[in-house]
């Protein structure tokens, strides 16, 4: 009887024993999947970093555009002539939004490997980032793209622009060719034409303060990264 008792016993050790090895393989084995998904997820956020740059360098020369097309419009038209102008007309692109690389922080929240992250503030930063931010970033991105598009039938309309792209030349669309384009001073000068642009630098301001915000996130994130990997 009690040969008996002592077998059962240690068989369901064995058993129990057997189930702690295999507990503790898995939770080693979602660690090591948690912190492989945080190294994605820090290469992913330099993309991000070098889109926000792009963007943002696109942004600040429309502006810049803006500002000049503005002083020509105040100096009745003494700064530029009319072929400078229009060039500068169709340089204006306020519609280069940003979109964050979200693939890995969506694998990190569906494997679960979210909830193994021990720093709480970096968990915040994630959800502000890919949350909270990503919202603004729609709303103000669809806007910008509203306003653009209105922006450019208008013009185009309006100075009787025809134009081709040498699809061989520039960088990734090619060297735009003004082809035709009939300068009407009366609607450069006019009250319309100046308000359109500051309807489009507003919004474009706006927007770039949301990509500085959305940059000192993912530096911010990424310091916590590099503190979450080194704890890990």
């Amino acid at each position: 009887m009690i040969k008996h008792v002592i077998e059962g016993s240690v068989i369901i050790c064995g058993i129990l024993l057997s189930l702690y090895i295999g507990e503790l393989n898995t939770q080693k084995n979602n660690i090591e999947i948690k912190k492989e998904l945080i190294q994605d997820l820090n290469r992913s956020l330099n993309d991000d970093l070098e889109q926000i740059k792009i963007i943002q360098n696109i942004l600040e020369n429309s502006l810049n555009q803006i500002s000049k097309l503005q002083d020509d419009i105040e100096s009745n038209h003494q700064n530029l002539s009319d072929q400078e102008a229009i060039n500068l007309i169709l340089d204006i692109e306020v519609a280069a939004s940003f979109f964050p690389s979200i693939g890995v922080y969506n694998e990190l929240i569906s494997s679960g490997s979210y909830e193994l992250v021990n720093n709480s503030e970096l968990k915040r930063t994630l959800i502000d980032l890919y949350e909270t931010q990503k919202e603004r970033n729609y709303t103000m991105s669809l806007s910008l793209d509203n306003l653009a598009l209105q922006y450019v039938r208008e013009t185009l309309e309006k100075f009787n622009i025809r134009f081709t792209y040498n699809i061989s030349e520039g960088e990734v669309y090619g060297d735009r060719v003004i082809q035709n384009y009939k300068f009407d001073q009366k609607y450069y000068s006019s009250k319309e034409f100046y308000g359109l642009l500051s309807t489009l630098s507003y919004p474009a301001n706006n927007y770039n303060r949301l990509l500085i915000t959305a940059k000192k996130s993912i530096e911010g994130a990424k310091k916590l990264i590099i503190i979450e990997i080194s704890d890990t």
